[in-house]
């Protein structure tokens, strides 16, 4: 059985590679102890997983079959088995749950806040004195909430009767009758499991179901239900039907449409639509109030498309508001609004070649905007055309494909001879991709508004935000109603962590430029289960498309050094120089 601190270091290398030292540090253990860890969980994991050195990256998690590895590591995660013993019984008393988990009362002690914690959108864990914990949510969502715990492992805890062949027999009853023709037959299978295990304690008056199919599908998988039993089975399974049976194209493209500042971004598109529109049938379907899995550190693409996250926010509220649908998870429906960005990316950059051999340069000039989306070139065969072209449009990048030597110290300037090859197009790409926040920084990092900030050990991250915010609105770095907006967004539950350091941000209709403002901490702080010493307060203008990259610069910096080199940050000129290297 793996211990927490093991399910930690697995949950860490999901994120990024990391060094021994930052393994160490983030598990409270020394270096000798890591390593013994990660000899335990080779050889638990064997054939589905290895962690190794990767050279100057430190240790690497390398999934080789990436169901077998969440089933796996399913089994040894007592969270689960501690909320499906909450699920079974109407009151469970501490002793209770450790007997049945083998475990010290004191760990059950210790969790039962943390799992509260987890899930605490998902459901609402309750306490009466007396009597013991217990799940506070109506009959069909106690259903739905074991149905996810038994698609991910039928066997989490003992069901008397259910043989291994049983969930796969179940998984086919809908085969020919096609009666939930929305619905995968594996979640059909944990539905009936969840219903025969809460059997005796269903209450909800379901509708009288005659469907004999059902019935017999199901005694042919070797389970026996009774009436009421049946009715909640049936009952659930036609309700999720008939709700996906109500999602189309046109009602997803109308609900995309009537999200605020959505029409600056230019993003709906054909494939947005059917991506979205195809999740929500799958979610409507099979609703999933339980993560499927132990899902990896999504920190990476949100720090790159933190707009396509909080897009994803706001279409989750507009489906439940109007449409009554619940769903909770916003990862995948970021990705979605973050591949629609990516298509739309529909700012040309201005790039100035300078080059003296015209047949060079055409030849050029047409590979780098055959293989740069989005790059204008225009030649210039003289430095006196270089300065009159530079004059009438600020240049991202001047390529010197010449013998000449143009003024450096206005714009980066690219030394590439002769005809570009495809690395010359690699690193024009790569300068591209940060050109206007590398040259200078300072810009939109201001020095004025960075700050240290002394917060209490026990200080709460929305009262910091509060009082963070406060502070800049004084100064007049930030209006109110950006403040107002930043601090709402921190309570929204999705906040944006990237390496130790928080980024609380909004989008602004007032300023037309981004501003950002580095604030180093007194004293660490745990937010989303993640350990944060600094905080940049980020506002991006709404209209400058542009400014988007800056978040994806961001990460890309951030996260190439080492969790020790981020926290020791002194303020904001040593931000600004990582920034600039």
């Amino acid at each position: 059985m793996l211990n927490e601190r093991q399910l930690a270091l697995l949950d860490i290398l999901e994120q990024q590679p990391s060094a021994l030292n930052e393994l160490a540090r983030q598990t409270g253990v020394s270096g000798r102890t890591v390593l013994r860890d990660i000899d335990y969980l080779n050889f638990t994991l064997s054939g589905t997983a290895n962690i190794h050195a990767a050279g100057g990256s430190g240790y690497l998690l390398e999934i080789f079959d990436r169901r077998r590895y969440f089933q796996l590591l399913q089994r040894h995660d007592n969270d689960d088995r501690l909320l499906a013993l909450l699920l079974l019984n109407a009151f469970t008393t501490r002793s209770q749950l450790a007997d049945a988990l083998n475990l010290p009362e004191t760990w059950v002690a210790e969790r039962l806040p943390r799992l509260k914690q987890r899930y605490e959108r998902a459901f609402s864990l309750q306490s009466r004195p007396g009597a013991g914990h217990f799940i506070d949510e109506p009959e069909e969502k106690r259903i739905i909430l074991l149905a996810n715990l038994l698609r991910k492992d039928p066997f989490i805890l003992p069901l008397p009767g259910v043989s291994p062949q049983v969930p796969e027999a179940l998984a086919e009853i809908d085969g020919g009758e096609r009666l939930f023709s929305f619905i995968p037959g594996d979640y059909i299978a944990s539905v009936i499991l969840a219903v025969y295990a809460l059997r005796n304690r269903l209450s909800r008056d379901w509708p009288e179901t005659g469907h004999a199919a059902l019935r017999q599908g199901i005694e042919r998988a070797g389970l026996y239900l009774g009436t009421e039993a049946l009715n909640a089975v049936h009952g659930l399974l036609t309700l999720h039907q008939q709700q996906a049976a109500a999602v189309s194209a046109e009602n997803i493209k109308t609900l995309l449409r009537s999200l605020p500042d959505i029409a600056r971004l230019n993003i709906i598109d054909d494939t947005l639509v059917s991506d979205l529109t195809g999740h929500i049938l799958r979610c409507t379907a099979a609703p999933v109030w339980l993560p499927e899995n132990r899902q990896g550190s999504m920190n990476n693409l949100k720090a790159a498309w933190p707009a396509a996250f909080d897009m994803s926010l706001r279409f989750i509220n507009c489906l439940h508001e109007q449409c009554d649908i619940p769903l909770f998870d916003s990862d995948l429906v970021g990705i979605y609004f973050a591949c629609a960005l990516e298509r739309h990316q529909d700012e040309r950059h201005p790039v100035i070649l300078l080059s003296e051999q015209n047949a060079i340069a055409t030849i050029n000039k047409q590979a780098i905007e055959r293989e740069i989306i989005n790059c204008r070139v225009i030649i210039a065969h003289t430095l006196a055309e270089l300065r009159n072209i530079s004059a009438e449009v600020e240049p991202m990048l001047i390529i010197n494909n010449s013998h000449l030597f143009p003024d450096e110290s206005q714009v980066q300037v690219l030394v590439i001879k002769n005809i570009i090859s495809a690395a010359g197009i690699g690193q024009i790409k790569d300068f591209l991709a940060s050109a206007f926040i590398r040259q200078q920084p300072e810009r939109f990092f201001l020095a004025a508004g960075s700050f240290h900030y002394h917060n209490a050990p026990d200080e709460s991250w929305q009262l910091m935000m509060m009082h963070i915010c406060e502070r800049l609105v004084a100064d007049r770095h930030l209006t109110a109603d950006e403040a107002r907006r930043i601090c709402l967004r921190e309570l929204d539950g999705e906040n944006l962590i990237v390496n130790h350091v928080a980024i609380p941000h909004c989008w602004s209709e007032q300023q037309t430029r981004f501003r950002g403002f580095f604030i180093t901490l007194s004293t660490a702080v745990q937010v989303n289960g993640e350990p944060v010493n600094h905080v940049l307060i980020a506002c991006a203008s709404s209209s400058a498309r542009h400014e988007l990259k800056i978040f994806s610069y961001l990460a890309s910096v951030l996260y190439r050094y080492s969790g020790e080199e981020i926290i020791a940050l002194t303020g904001h000129d040593a931000f600004l120089a990582l920034l600039r290297e």
